[in-house]
Parts: C-alpha cells; structure tokens; sequence
C-alpha cells in the first residue's frame, strides 16, 4: 500500500475480488490512508487525525459510497447525485473520494453515466470500483479502471483469523478448508451460527431414506426460511458427491468424514443413475433461484429426488 501511495494514485481504479474475500478490507484501509492527512511510512493512516476521525464515525463529508441492496442496483439516479459530488472541491482532505460496491450492480444506463466522471475526472476526485464479476463491467467502463494490485490471501490466513477471533480449532479448520480464500465470509458463517445449523441439516437431510416423503416436505419447508439457500445447495453436493466416493471405495477423499459411517450404510443401495441426476439438479438450482422461480416447490422436488435414490424396496429393507 506505501508503494502504491508513492506512485500517486489513480483518478479510476479496480479492486477485484470476491465476497467474502480481505478486499474489502483492504480497499477499506487504501481509503482511510488516501485521506489521511499524515499516513504511517507503512502506508497506513494514522487513526488520530479530522479526516480518520470522520472517516471511523461515518461523517466524513469528502467520502460517499454506493452499494447495492440486497435484490437491488445501483441506480442512474445514484450516479447522477455521485458525479455532482465528484465536481465539488474536497473540505477536509485533499481528496473527493467514491466508492461503488459491487460496481457490476450499476444498471446499463448508471454505467453510461458514470463515464462522464471516468472521461472528464475532477483534478482531486477518485473512482474505486470494487467487483466480485468485473467482466459484467460495460467495457468502456472496464477500460478506463487501473486495476489494482491487491496482495493474496495466504495459506493459513483464514484459519489464523479466526482462531484469533475465538473460534475453536475444529470449527475454524472446517470453516478454513471450506472457505480459505474469503476469511470474513467464514467469519461471517460463524457468527451467524452456521455451522450448527448445517449439522442440524445434515442429519435431517440423512434420515429421510428411513423417514419418508412427508419428513422430506416438512424438510423442504424449514429449508424455504433458511437465509444461506446457496450454502444448502453446496452441502447437498457435497453430500452427493461423498455417495459417489464411497460406492467407489475413495473411503479416504470423503469430504464429510464425520457421516462415513451413515454414507457407508446408504451409499450401497443407492441408485447411481439417479444420483447423477440429483446432482445435476441440485448445480442448476442457483439457476432457477435467478428465473424467480418456486423456491418451496423447488426444494421439495430435490428433496423428494435426494429420498427417492433410494427404491421402496431398499429402503424397506434396509430396515430389517
């Protein structure tokens, strides 16, 4: 960052990275140090001075960030109001600052309105445009970003941060292997109690061979209120795809290797051919989420698909 400040940085810039990941918290402290009045020679703001101080408190009058709502774009309107700020003279740092996160949520007409700020930038103003997808960007936005270098995420980091923010080791290694690169979505998970409803799910969604079509139905009604929709669907693959292992013999590539022993029970009388066609299901559900689709009717078909690998027949014998 305090090579980067040296250099002089530029008017329109790019940060690339995914939710989840450190970059908003790096783009976070490259903000704080670019209006600091006296950065540290690490290239870190001071903490101390007007400009941090407004900036910790939310108020600092040179400094306006667009984000998208949930379901929401930013809007042409947003970008009017943020190219008029842009023109003003900064009042308290030497600098106007705007940030758009995530910048692909601009519709195509706040694109458009932005190049007036990217073609014709004030002398004092800059552009950080942080994305998760930046080739949804309009290109003739795109062009005119400097993307900038961001350090990596290192092995470890993720583990490392959130043993420090208490969470125990076997938690924090799971949440690790899962999410390494984006640390503060595993600290997210966490704090949001993820991982004890995920436990709670996987033995529901592993005792419906034995409890039938309307556990499955009551399952797909609890799963409708579950917030993290797509974190259910990674866990049904990731359930499928431990089936495929162990009917292969790969006991040792299981990734849910706490439920070996309930796999190793089901795996045997499982249909292969309809496993693979409940996987496909289950990847295109992110798919169907964006068509507006059902979602209740939805999980209750992949939940009766996931029940029904298993025949009447199976599973009746199963239980003798």
């Amino acid at each position: 960052m305090r090579m980067l400040l040296q250099a002089g940085l530029p008017q329109a810039m790019l940060a690339v990275g995914e939710s989840g990941t450190l970059v908003s918290l790096w783009c976070d402290y490259l903000q704080a140090a670019a209006l600091c009045f006296a950065p540290s020679v690490e290239g870190l703001s001071c903490g101390d001075c007007r400009s941090c101080r407004l900036l910790r408190e939310g108020n600092h009058p040179d400094v306006l960030v667009l984000s998208a709502e949930s379901g929401k774009r930013i809007s042409i309107e947003q970008i009017r109001n943020a190219n008029e700020f842009m023109a003003f003279t900064p009042q308290v740092s030497r600098r106007r600052w705007l940030r758009l996160e995530p910048a692909e949520s601009m519709t195509t007409a706040a694109a458009n309105a932005i190049l007036k700020t990217l073609e014709e930038p004030a002398a004092c103003a800059h552009l950080l445009c942080v994305s998760q997808n930046p080739s949804q960007l309009l290109a003739t936005v795109r062009s005119r970003l400097q993307v900038l270098p961001l350090p990596r995420c290192q092995p470890g980091a993720c583990l490392a941060l959130l043993k420090e923010r208490g969470v125990p080791h076997a938690e924090a290694l799971f949440l690790s292997r899962n999410f390494g690169g984006r640390p503060l979505r595993a600290w997210q998970l966490w704090e949001s109690g993820w991982l004890t409803r995920r436990q709670h799910w996987m033995d529901a969604v592993l005792a419906l061979p034995q409890a039938g079509s309307i556990a499955a139905l009551r399952l797909a009604d609890a799963w409708g209120k579950e917030a993290e929709l797509l974190l259910l669907r990674e866990m049904m693959l990731g359930l499928l795809a431990d089936l495929l292992r162990v009917r292969a013999g790969l006991l040792d590539t299981v990734a849910n290797f706490d439920y070996l022993h309930v796999l190793q029970v089901l795996a045997p009388s499982a249909d292969a051919q309809r496993i693979w066609e409940t996987v496909d299901a289950w990847i295109h559900f992110s798919g169907y989420l964006t068509q507006n689709r059902n979602t209740g009717l939805l999980l209750e078909t992949l939940l009766l698909n996931w029940m029904n690998l298993w025949s009447k027949e199976k599973r009746r014998g199963s239980t003798k």
